[in-house]
């Protein structure tokens, strides 16, 4: 072959290789890393807002794929259970990187949200604009300083708060790798989807998830949820750490998340053949 031929050839190959630009890029661990072109969650949308306190601190952004997720997953709420608006905590900074907040949030992949809750007599709160406000094993909230006006007869509103990780496990564009969360207030969402007659391949995904730090705070305050980097974010040097979750509820080496498809497995589950 002449070698103008296969220059060509060869150049062909190369661009034909090139990934697409992404619009984020999540770069690193969870715990080291940073965002690159990320996306900003809006202030206030139609079913979320991020209450005064992280307002003021400025976590906004994440990747693409995540704040697009959350914004979803609120509207998913708000449909089926009106009025639903979630508060929605910190994401991470604008280039992502360490804080003095946060051990983790460092790569646009990690996001606290905030509790849904109602008043004794079952009326929609809320988010608390100041507070986490913490939540007993009966659903009660309690100031993490004691009592306060704002827990005052607030109580963990365990339908939305199932509704919501239900819309984050089943959207398809995300894999959750964590839900954190204290295991009482995990029952109770378990308690609600069983009660409720929910896929039962949804509620055991969550039992996969979502589980009660060993090495941190209990997080009866808020949910904080991340996803596993995306395929292209992994050629730019995105790393995820820990399990990647499988339907027989074992865990695997590295090896990417798409080896676990929540929407496969929900067709599977329907029809095995």
């Amino acid at each position: 072959m002449p070698r103008f031929a296969l220059a060509l050839l060869v150049a062909g190959l190369l661009g034909c290789s090139r990934w697409p630009e992404p619009t984020s890029v999540s770069s690193g661990l969870s715990s080291r890393g940073a965002l690159i072109r990320p996306r900003a969650i809006p202030i206030s949308g139609d079913a979320w807002e991020v209450p005064d306190r992280w307002e003021e601190r400025g976590f906004h952004y994440g990747t693409e794929e995540l704040v697009e997720a959350v914004m979803r997953a609120a509207r998913a709420v708000d449909a089926r259970a009106p009025p639903g608006r979630l508060g929605v905590a910190d994401f991470s900074r604008l280039q992502g990187g360490a804080s003095q907040w946060h051990h983790s949030h460092h790569s646009g992949r990690d996001v606290d949200l905030l509790f849904y809750s109602v008043d004794r007599s079952g009326k929609v709160l809320p988010p608390p604009q100041s507070d986490m406000l913490r939540y007993d094993a009966a659903g009660r909230a309690i100031h993490p300083e004691g009592s306060s006006e704002a827990a005052q007869g607030r109580v963990f509103d365990a339908r939305r708060n199932w509704m919501l990780v239900e819309a984050l496990l089943t959207d398809p564009t995300i894999r959750i790798q964590w839900i954190f969360v204290s295991e009482a207030l995990e029952q109770r969402m378990l308690a609600y989807a069983s009660e409720a007659a929910r896929p039962r391949w949804v509620r055991a995904y969550a039992e996969l998830v979502m589980q009660q730090p060993g090495d941190s705070a209990p997080h009866n305050d808020h949910f904080h949820v991340r996803v596993y980097c995306t395929r292209g974010d992994r050629q730019r040097g995105c790393e995820d750490r820990g399990p990647v979750w499988q339907h027989e509820k074992k865990t695997y080496k590295y090896g990417g998340p798409e080896r676990f498809d929540p929407v496969l497995w929900r067709r599977l589950a329907v029809d095995p053949g």
